[in-house]
């Protein structure tokens, strides 16, 4: 019955990547993404979850406790791992909800590699691995590409902060999250939030780092007032932040776990 078991695996793989990779391809284009494919990936988990369970006391891989325990562990920290980091304002709705269907597909490896049968594997679950990947890569990749485009317009002698009244460490975080662009350019821009607010006593922009995920309605409220501001200001270039495509990370961060494993464990493994 191990072939069952396999099978079941397969499918929840397929669904999870075709799933998240339909929902990176939305949340690139229109930063808006439906409920639908985490209704289908927490439907079929469900489904595909029982029968692994059924058929697994008939398998020599793994025993119905183990895997009942390990499902149950990986759906209760799936989901509040999901609901703290949106109502805390890390994560947004999509990243959540996804985080949150996702723990119901992965809590058994579907590939057996040596790395990912370390005694470490049977008490940590599966998303949280899925989880630390999605962050260490987000955090890794998101913000060098910035800081060296911004390093190189610096050295080519740009006035990055003329306009623009900030300290060292507000200017730094500003490199490594965002870049300065043409007005025009950031109009109609939906993968950016402006990353600057005047301010009426002084008159003067200011950075303004958001340390929270804004919902679509608050966003859009808070860049009709910059741009109403950048009207009476005349102001020709601002300070943008990329929002980070978190869908695309998760997607990154699934793959990894379920192919090597947790990325601190494995650099861990091969470094002693």
């Amino acid at each position: 019955m191990a072939e069952i078991i396999q099978i079941m695996l397969y499918i929840q793989v397929a669904t999870v990547v075709g799933c998240l990779a339909y929902s990176a391809i939305i949340d690139l284009i229109k930063r808006e993404i439906s409920d639908i494919p985490w209704i289908i990936m927490a439907v079929e988990g469900v489904i595909t979850t029982i029968i692994i369970i059924i058929f697994s006391n008939r398998s020599s891989l793994y025993t119905r406790q183990q895997v009942g325990i390990s499902v149950a562990i990986n759906l209760v920290v799936g989901v509040l791992l999901g609901y703290l980091l949106y109502y805390t304002g890390v994560m947004g709705g999509a990243d959540a909800k996804a985080l949150m269907a996702l723990s119901i597909n992965s809590s058994v490896y579907p590939f057996l590699i040596g790395v990912t049968q370390l005694d470490v594997y049977r008490f940590m679950p599966s998303v949280f691995n899925t989880f630390f990947n999605w962050l260490l890569t987000m955090v890794i990749i998101y913000p060098l590409p910035l800081l060296f485009y911004n390093v190189y317009l610096k050295s080519k002698g740009a006035k990055l902060f003329e306009v623009t009244s900030a300290n060292f460490a507000s200017k730094i975080l500003m490199m490594i999250s965002g870049y300065l662009i043409p007005v025009e350019k950031a109009l109609n821009r939906t993968d950016v939030v402006y990353s600057e607010t005047f301010d009426e006593e002084e008159e003067k922009w200011e950075i303004k780092h958001f340390l929270q995920v804004q919902e679509i309605e608050e966003e859009e409220e808070f860049k009709k007032e910059i741009e109403e501001k950048i009207k009476e200001t005349r102001r020709k270039k601002i300070w943008v932040k990329v929002l980070p495509p978190g869908i695309v990370f998760l997607l990154i961060g699934y793959i990894i776990n379920i192919l090597a494993g947790n990325i601190l464990f494995l650099i861990y493994h091969f470094t002693l």
